[in-house]
């Protein structure tokens, strides 16, 4: 197997698991108002009316409306990857309906000074209810993927999508400092584990071992993530962990041995440990954190090592558990 190829399976699984998160004006009067930058990212964009920064995620969102606008940056090597998947409409159709988004339509639209940028159209269910929704991708210091969404109810329009694009501009990658002090929450992680990179201003990447990517999965693996959707009521903690468990890839039938409930980001959390057996035939242990905030948001750690590892590395993940904060909202 390639190195090119090993590099992108590393995106897809470390993508996948991060992410499983996963995922407006007049063209001419967008661009002739100020540009905002983006905190922690390399994007400067003119929000739509309505919009102010998000406070949970890199982007924007509109409070009357629900409307949002995520913005996630990846490594700059995954635009042409991307780019084919976003060009061929069968294929965006089948990977976005993994993720339950019904792509209706695929077309490249103006960009700064004129680049086409690729541009996913469709809808999703979430939660019970139908998003209007809007994917695009941009090529610069780092690969930027645009998840525009809102509820019906916002009418939020394709012209408004277009000119929100038409105003991004990609600059300098932001330091991995300003990343951090962008996210909802704070943390310190514990060696041997050392930060990555941010995901998507909402969560945090960490390993253990010298390689940032890790295609084989064969070093330890920890993600600290913040909730981007609807607010969760207290006291479905221990069903929600569960849930988030099984929707993580790979994890799907993970044998949990243990469940009890701990203090975790300054509440009454939930720990389920147990193990998985990984897609390279190893043997994995993994624990993982979650508490609900007083907000109705949550934050997420989760922990995954070859079980033969799991025993050395548990002080440390103990240790960078008890430092999980929300920040001040």
């Amino acid at each position: 197997m390639t190195l090119l190829r090993k590099r992108k399976q590393g995106f897809h699984r470390v993508g996948a698991i991060m992410l499983a998160v996963a995922l407006s004006l007049a063209a001419g009067s967008a661009v002739a108002q100020e540009r905002k930058p983006i905190p922690g990212t390399s994007v400067s964009l003119v929000p739509p009316k309505g919009f102010e920064p998000a406070t949970g995620f890199a982007g924007l969102s509109n409070q009357k409306t629900k409307a949002s606008v995520l913005i996630v940056e990846m490594p700059a090597e995954a635009y042409p990857q991307l780019a084919t998947l976003f060009n061929d409409s069968e294929s965006a159709r089948t990977n976005f309906a993994r993720q339950k988004v019904n792509i209706t339509k695929v077309e490249q639209v103006d960009g700064t000074g004129g680049e086409k940028v690729p541009l996913l159209s469709g809808t999703q269910e979430a939660g019970g209810t139908k998003l209007d929704k809007w994917i695009a991708l941009f090529r610069g210091p780092k690969t930027v993927m645009m998840t525009v969404q809102a509820p019906p109810a916002a009418k939020m329009q394709p012209a408004e999508v277009k000119a929100l694009i038409a105003s991004v501009s990609l600059g300098k990658e932001a330091t991995l400092d300003e990343k951090l002090a962008a996210l909802p929450f704070a943390f310190k992680a514990a060696a041997p584990f050392r930060v990555i990179d941010t995901i998507g201003g909402a969560g945090v990447l960490m390993t253990a071992g010298e390689r940032n990517v890790d295609p084989s999965g064969t070093q330890p693996l920890m993600i600290v993530a913040y909730q981007m959707s609807a607010p969760i009521k207290p006291g479905q903690e221990e069903k929600l962990s569960e849930t988030m468990l099984r929707s993580t890839r790979d994890m799907q039938t993970a044998d949990i041995k243990e469940r009890k409930r701990v203090p975790f980001a300054g509440q009454d959390g939930v720990l389920i440990s147990g193990s998985f057996k990984h897609p390279n035939g190893s043997d994995k242990s993994f624990a993982q954190y979650l508490a609900i905030g007083s907000g109705g948001r949550f934050v997420r750690l989760i922990v995954m090592a070859d079980e033969a590892e799991m025993p050395k590395l548990q002080p440390a993940v103990e240790q960078t558990a008890s430092s999980v904060a929300f920040a001040a909202q």
